[in-house]
């Protein structure tokens, strides 16, 4: 006989994980688990994603987490899941989940109004110097340069999840990475340059430190710009810069049909160390 109970101790939770071989340091707000005897079958990580609800004006949760013995087992707690969400008025419901998880991917497809909304490969390699100049100014924004980076970031990430989900607009979608961009400038990332060519703003590029792990969070190039060394150069400088901050690995993530964006971090050393399915599921809504 299965029960579900929420928000067991995280030690418990912990071991679980361990026992599947998957990160047991995810930061989460609640937990939703299947016992059977008292053992964990299956657990559910998730919290409230309180910026992307204020953004789009809707209720969205963030799924951090979830793995269980079986297939079965996982369908069943996360239907569990599934319907308390949709009793709280869930407007969606994020999960992430590791490409080679096929029995995920499938309790995920066989629910409603589910829909598969991208990819993410996640790329590394150690923090180096290039030692090449750039044919423009790289340097870090000025404060008047606010405005324009976040218009760059306009259409600049049409591959990614939020404009692969049929029930946001295309406005929604640029509003949410305008003001990504934007709160990166005013002091959430810890790196920010920009590239200019005679004082036009042509390209920008965000990082976050993680420890000894450097992020790359947000790259755009200005259309008609393509091609010419810029997003290179920016990465050159973002990898340099952090090296000399001692980060000891440079990590990337990019969807996995964005080619032209894996061949450059190929180019520059990267390799793949992870890939993902993304899927958006709305609890509150019949499926197109």
């Amino acid at each position: 006989m299965y029960t579900i109970k929420d928000n067991l101790p995280q030690d418990m939770i912990a071991a679980f994980l361990q026992s599947k071989q998957l990160a047991s340091d995810e930061q989460y707000e609640s937990s939703l688990c299947l016992l059977e005897n008292n053992q964990i079958q299956g657990v559910i990580l998730y919290e409230d994603s309180l910026w992307e609800s204020q953004m789009l004006n809707k209720q969205v949760m963030n799924v951090k987490q979830l793995a269980a013995n079986s297939r079965g087992q996982l369908k069943l707690l996360f239907q569990a899941f599934y319907t308390a969400r949709q009793a709280e008025g869930t407007d969606f419901i994020f999960v992430r989940i590791l490409a080679e998880d096929i029995g995920a991917m499938q309790v995920m497809q066989q629910l409603p109004s589910s829909y598969f909304v991208g990819s993410l490969i996640k790329l590394t390699k150690p923090a180096c110097l290039y030692g090449e100049n750039a044919p423009f100014e790289l340097s870090a924004p000025e404060p008047e340069d606010t405005d324009e980076i976040c218009r760059l970031s306009q259409d600049a990430f049409t591959k990614s999840r939020y404009f692969q989900d049929p029930y946001l607009s295309h406005e929604e979608a640029n509003r949410i990475f305008q003001e990504w961009t934007r709160n990166n400038v005013n002091g959430r990332a810890d790196i920010n340059i920009v590239a200019k060519q005679k004082g036009e703003i042509i390209g920008y590029l965000q990082g976050l430190s993680r420890g000894e792990e450097f992020v790359l969070d947000l790259m755009a190039v200005k259309p008609g710009f393509e091609g010419k060394g810029i997003g290179y150069h920016l990465l050159a400088d973002i990898i340099e810069q952090s090296e000399r901050l001692q980060h000891k690995t440079i990590t990337a993530g990019t969807q996995l049909h964005n080619v032209r964006a894996i061949r450059l971090y190929e180019r520059m050393g990267f390799t793949a160390a992870q890939s993902f399915y993304y899927y958006h599921l709305w609890p509150g809504r019949k499926a197109k």
